[in-house]
């Protein structure tokens, strides 16, 4: 297996290289060559593994020998989820059923039981938060750590890594890279003042090793996406990356995508629940909602779904900064000046940094096309998806938008019904679920909702919701309480200081440890195919000019929004006058524009 630029303006590389990079020269980012495709005889041998099992088998479609030797990769896999809370199965899927007899009392209650029986859907909840810090990173990033260190081993270097977060991202990367660096890793964790709970902020600063170090920066009006702009000049800067062995573990590092995909496939496998005849099974589908913020999620659904699992619908649940929703909605991506504060804050991004793998496999791998609308949204600050993109883009996901309001509600709703306390990004799906008319389709078709974070991480979110000051017991986690009794180091910097002490730190750090470090002279050397591929480059003809585009800017019928619907309806009947009303298109607003985050 290779791995090419989404660009298309660097050669193909391995996945040591491509995972080492980070980014390829051209400035785009690395997707496989080729995408594995699993028949339904495969997917049968498949649904009787345990998590482990399945993640070793649909990696290795990925890994090449060449690449890691399969028993390193077994060994990999298998320390991955060593330290979850329940190991053999990583993944528990809670059901909320709509028509459970257990409810029935509650619901008469509550004004939420007023749905008709027509909406009434199971939904089944992955809990994807039972690792070490209770977050869905910890999967991705336990996995990524390894492979990084693995493939630093066998040189016998060093790396240095710049991670940014909104929330979850930092305190797993720390996490990981204490656990499985091996002294060979030095990370700057970056988050930007006041946009994250103080509970992922205890979570960084409270790791005791001295090659982690979580870093606050001040004055970050567009959030995290601030932070992600210096951290884009300092990998350009290629000889500063080559004398320091800069990488990255965020989600555009692909390693954090694939160690994704087991989970799509193992909800699949388990929501089967008591099929037993070869007709029930071979007509099982899966309607996957994804809290969605960077769309590092977003797109390994859709390349899980491009391998053979039958997903018949993929939703993704957007808060206010809802790129993704506003991109559907209106065939236009705008860049924005400013990331809105919400309660979903992991989410608070407004350039969801993933989204060119999506355009990318929506343009059918197209690189003319992808580079045509990059180039014109970053020169113009705003880009149009041509009509073949935009169909591809809507055949492909429905989205939804999820206010403030509706988030505290669905918290609220579900904790009072179903006795279920969700954090504020797994209630944001939540809402879209149990709102957008999405069906079981008698059974034939389970709903799934992926389920972040622990509720413990945004205590402050959990009262408001719950409009007490008490805090739940299902809101507590020994994790959690453990942090509050250690020490914090905090290090701190403003916006504008952030670029020259990143670079004067990481220098001193790498003369102090004398180290070799990773320096892939030749991938760097090979360079882009032409100057056209860089990003930067004014566009010959910006997107927004290409014709045959008006048919699809402001889709008016069922047959033009091709089933996407927006999140406009609580779960309950409430009276629309009571509640500040979802964004279903912001064509209108000023120019704006995850994680992985």
């Amino acid at each position: 297996m290779r791995y090419v630029s989404t660009r298309g303006g660097t050669h193909k590389c391995s996945l040591h290289a491509a995972s080492l990079l980070n980014l390829p020269n051209d400035q785009g980012l690395f997707v496989p060559q080729m995408i594995p495709k699993l028949n339904r005889a495969q997917l049968k041998r498949l649904r009787g593994l345990g998590f482990e099992d399945l993640a070793f088998e649909i990696l290795r479609l990925f890994i090449t020998e060449t690449d890691v030797p399969k028993e390193k990769l077994r060994s990999i896999v298998k320390k991955c989820y060593k330290g979850f809370e329940e190991s053999d199965i990583v993944v528990p899927l809670v059901v909320l059923d709509e028509d459970s007899d257990d409810d029935d009392d509650e619901k008469k209650k509550s004004k939420k039981s007023k749905k008709s029986s027509e909406t009434k859907v199971q939904i089944h909840v992955a809990e994807l938060f039972h690792g070490p810090t209770l977050s869905v990173k910890d999967i991705s990033l336990a996995f990524a750590v390894q492979m990084i260190e693995f493939f630093l081993s066998k040189k016998h270097e060093r790396a240095n890594v710049i991670v940014a977060t909104t929330g979850d991202t930092g305190p797993a990367t720390l996490d990981a890279i204490e656990k499985f660096g091996n002294n060979r890793i030095d990370c700057w964790c970056l988050y930007p003042s006041g946009k994250i709970s103080k509970a992922q902020e205890r979570q960084m600063t409270t790791k005791r090793g001295d090659n982690v170090n979580a870093i606050e920066v001040k004055e970050c009006e567009r959030g995290c996406d601030d932070i992600d702009d210096v951290c884009s000049k300092i990998f350009a800067d290629e000889e500063f990356v080559q004398r320091n062995g800069i990488t990255s573990l965020n989600s555009c590092n692909i390693l954090r995508i694939l160690a994704q995909l087991p989970h799509f496939f193992w909800c699949y496998f388990r929501t089967m629940h008591g099929k037993t005849t070869e007709e029930e099974i071979e007509n099982h589908t899966m309607t996957c909602v994804v809290p969605t913020g960077a769309m590092g999620h977003a797109f390994t659904a859709q390349l899980a779904r491009e391998m053979g699992l039958p997903m018949t619908e993929v939703v993704l649940a957007t808060n206010a900064n809802g790129a993704a929703h506003e991109i559907a909605m209106t065939g236009e991506i705008v860049k924005k000046s400013k990331a809105e504060k919400t309660v979903a804050s992991a989410m608070d991004c407004v350039m969801p940094y993933n989204l060119w793998r999506v355009v990318y496999y929506c343009a059918e791998g197209d690189t003319e096309i992808l580079r045509r609308i990059q180039d014109t949204y970053e020169f113009y600050g705003h880009a149009t998806l041509p009509k073949k993109v935009l169909r591809n883009f809507r055949e492909t996901f429905l989205t939804a938008e999820v206010s403030d309001y509706d988030t505290f509600e669905s918290m609220k709703y579900n904790l009072d019904v179903h006795k279920y306390l969700a954090c504020p990004h797994t209630a944001v799906a939540l809402h879209a679920a149990q709102s957008m008319g999405l069906n079981n389709h008698d059974g034939e078709n389970a709903l799934v909702v992926l389920a972040t974070a622990h509720p413990g991480k945004f205590i402050d979110a959990v009262q408001t919701a719950l409009e007490t000051e008490d805090v739940p017991k299902m809101a507590k986690h020994k994790t959690l309480e453990d942090a509050k009794m250690s020490f914090q180091r905090k290090r701190e910097t403003n916006l504008e200081n952030l670029e020259i002490a990143l670079r004067t730190d990481i220098d001193a750090t790498s003369r102090a440890r004398r180290g070799r470090y990773v320096n892939l002279t030749k991938e760097r050397a090979a360079g882009v195919l032409h100057e056209k591929y860089l990003r930067g480059n004014e566009p010959a003809i910006p997107s927004f000019s290409v014709s045959n585009q008006q048919d699809d800017q402001n889709p008016t019928s069922s047959s033009q929004m091709g089933q996407i619907r927006s999140s406009t309806t609580p779960p309950s009947a409430k009276n629309a006058a009571a509640a500040p009303a979802n964004s279903s298109a912001r064509a209108d607003e000023e120019d704006e524009d995850d994680e992985e985050e």
